[in-house]
């Protein structure tokens, strides 16, 4: 028993094989280190660009220049958006624990949620979903209505288009649909974005507007990046935004005003009666 146990031990693996843990993204060693077979140090640094490096990380594959300024565009759309509740998140946890900026910076990332920032994933899971009804022969415009209709039917909203704010349409959409225009990228995932709002409109009466994480999500599928990481991406663009923040509230802080507004709204008066 005791032999038995001190194997499993040793091997990591009630069954006596060896664990088989291993990467394809990095390697170190006590001289070198590695990105997805790219000695960083020699072929990287002072070469590439970091979203260069992000997109070879993510996707394994060194991108193109067009690739590359599409991603900036996106990445430059989504970094910040006003006091959002993942600003004043991330101000507050900094104030409170002004020794651990990292705890600040991940409380507003964790507000990335279906709502708000984190809709580019539902939108690259839609488009994801409209190409898997192309690839099996439907037209785009087929794929679009067969998605939309089981989206409705779910009683969910069709992500990535509409905005509670940019009610006449969301000024990054546009722009960043030109700038893949421009750049001939994502030709085939923004004709599947505006087959998906055509049909949408036809269904329920509205006009529904493309919003910045509909047109980031055609713009990432094109490049090569999962729907299911598409999030991340956003969520790495916020994370510049979140440390101006920080950096504001360090100088001029608001969470001060914000607890005695907080302290005023919870008040407990012990002069009041119940008569």
């Amino acid at each position: 028993m005791n032999e038995q146990r001190n194997s499993s031990t040793r091997t990591g693996r009630p069954d006596g094989q060896p664990l088989q843990l291993s990467t394809s993204i990095g390697h170190a060693n006590a001289q070198r280190v590695h990105l997805r077979g790219r000695d960083l140090v020699d072929d990287l640094l002072g070469h590439l660009t970091y979203t260069q490096a992000l997109l070879l990380a993510i996707t394994g594959e060194l991108p193109g220049d067009k690739e590359v300024a599409a991603v900036d565009a996106v990445l430059v759309s989504l970094i910040d958006h006003g006091m959002q509740p993942s600003a004043l998140a991330a101000r507050m946890t900094y104030h409170a624990a002004p020794d651990a900026i990292q705890g600040a910076v991940a409380a507003g990332l964790l507000g990335a949620g279906s709502e708000l920032l984190g809709s580019m994933e539902q939108a690259g899971k839609m488009l994801h979903e409209v190409a898997e009804v192309v690839a099996d022969g439907a037209t785009a415009n087929e794929a679009a209505r067969t998605v939309v209709n089981r989206i409705l039917a779910a009683g969910k909203k069709i992500p990535g288009f509409g905005h509670n704010l940019h009610r006449a349409g969301d000024p990054r959409a546009s722009r960043l649909l030109r700038v893949a225009d421009e750049l001939g990228v994502a030709g085939t995932e923004t004709a599947w974005l505006k087959e998906v709002g055509a049909v949408a409109k036809e269904v329920t009466g509205r006009d529904l507007m493309v919003n910045a994480t509909g047109a980031s999500a055609a713009i990432l599928l094109a490049v090569g990046v999962p729907w299911q990481l598409h999030r991340g991406l956003a969520m790495i663009s916020r994370a510049a935004g979140l440390v101006a923040h920080i950096g504001e509230e360090m100088a001029h802080p608001i969470t001060p005003e914000v607890r005695r507004a907080l302290r005023q709204a919870s008040w407990l008066d012990e002069g009041e009666s119940d008569e």
